[in-house]
């Protein structure tokens, strides 16, 4: 089969899973649980066995599409299908189409692998209905625990279990597809931002995952009528809430280039025209690829929280809802990527990834490294897009490296 031939069906399955989930606004909107989901699961299984893959589903609904090697430990390559609300084409899901291409291609070219090749589709990578994100890869690593989760009910009263029966996950252990076969990760992605676009450079390699703290704040006033309450007696919750956010924007600035932060949830209660509100929940999060910028910034927001809010004679809370720590790519994957590029662009940048990813936690437990793809800086909404030229590079790259990292392995 003609290289021109393998980068057409890349193309065509692009823009095939792209219609699954599409919304009338023109965004796709497909999470876990639902039934556009559940259709592009179907969608990969058909195009993974089409293309003569060893096709199963563990028990926390992550796909494997296998090639099976000399030996039974698996090298691996995948993303996920799932998308935010109104999301894009390419998150998740062309790293999902690179490597069922990269490993067809391979097949088809009659490479014999010493290891077995898989691209796997994890479960559940962003947020959906039952608020959790990263599903799959953290029940496959432990990270996790299913029985911690399995009771955990979505806005429809679904369980988590039964949507995973719905995705046709098998009840049960399934050790021979569990963690301790996989010998090692490569996570494909987007870029998401634009720093490849502005450099020049269609592809990246990924040094370190950013850490990421998430912290629900409450503050809790004095709920009193609008028109009859002094402004110097009101305890209002609305107006803390706004010096807290001078507080945050200061900080932010503090550390500009080194942290990025955002609230992006604020509900108010009881969110009346005429009543002075008595309770702000919102949600701070803050994001940096170095470990202690990350909690001093967090750590540092929450005390000067504390002190401005008792002095307005209000009480805050805390709940931390997310605290994950940066995560560095394996090394030597980084190189066998690097050496990959190389050969089309011996100039080419090495990232960070400022958004978090399925492969933050498969590095836990297993050599591990992503792949960067030019895009076009808009990512989580309908406007996500990425040139086929960067996808094709991307494919005949992916291809290089799996080859060379299934020969680089020592039996």
């Amino acid at each position: 089969m003609h290289e021109t031939s393998y980068v057409s069906r890349l193309q065509e399955r692009v823009d095939t899973l792209g219609k699954i989930g599409r919304d009338p606004s023109g965004g796709i909107t497909r999470p876990f649980g639902t039934e556009a989901e559940r259709e592009a699961r179907r969608w990969f299984l058909d195009e993974a066995h089409r293309a003569q893959l060893d096709v199963s589903t563990d028990s926390f609904g992550n796909i494997w599409a296998l090639y099976p090697g000399h030996h039974p430990e698996i090298l691996a390559v995948g993303s996920h299908l799932d998308t935010v609300t109104n999301g894009g084409a390419y998150d998740g899901a062309l790293g999902v189409i690179l490597g069922l291409e990269s490993i067809q291609t391979l097949r088809e070219r009659d490479y014999r692998p010493q290891y077995t090749l898989a691209v796997v589709a994890l479960s559940g990578e962003e947020p959906n209905s039952f608020r959790l994100s990263t599903i799959g890869s953290r029940l496959l690593t432990g990270m996790l625990s299913f029985k911690d989760v399995a009771e955990t009910q979505n806005d429809q009263g679904l369980l988590l279990s039964e949507a995973l029966e719905l995705a046709n996950a098998p009840t049960g252990n399934h050790k021979e597809l569990g963690v301790s076969r996989l010998r090692g990760f490569i996570e494909p992605h987007i870029e998401q931002g634009d720093r490849l676009q502005e450099q020049g450079f269609p592809l990246a390699v990924v040094t370190t995952i950013t850490g990421i703290v998430r912290h629900s704040m409450t503050l809790v006033g004095e709920q009193n009528h609008a028109g009859t309450t002094a402004c110097e007696k009101r305890r209002d919750a609305v107006q803390t809430f706004a010096a807290t956010m001078e507080l945050f924007q200061r900080l932010r600035a503090q550390f500009a280039g080194e942290v990025r932060g955002t609230v992006g949830y604020v509900n108010v209660f009881p969110n009346s025209v005429n009543i002075v509100p008595s309770r702000v929940e919102f949600i701070v999060e803050w994001r940096s690829p170095v470990e202690s910028v990350l909690h001093f910034a967090a750590e540092t927001f929450w005390t000067q929280v504390q002190t401005h809010v008792h002095e307005m004679g209000l009480k805050v809370s805390r709940k931390v809802i997310l605290s994950q720590n940066p995560v560095a790519m394996d090394p030597d994957i980084q190189i066998l990527l690097h050496q990959g590029i190389a050969a089309y662009y011996p100039q080419h940048p090495s990232l960070v990834s400022w958004a978090g990813h399925d492969a933050a936690h498969l590095a836990k437990r297993v050599p591990s490294g992503m792949l960067f793809i030019r895009s076009n800086g808009k990512s989580h909404c309908p406007d996500e897009s990425c040139d086929f030229s960067d996808m094709a590079m991307a494919l005949r790259v992916l291809t290089t490296v799996l080859t060379r990292w299934d020969q680089s392995q020592s039996i």
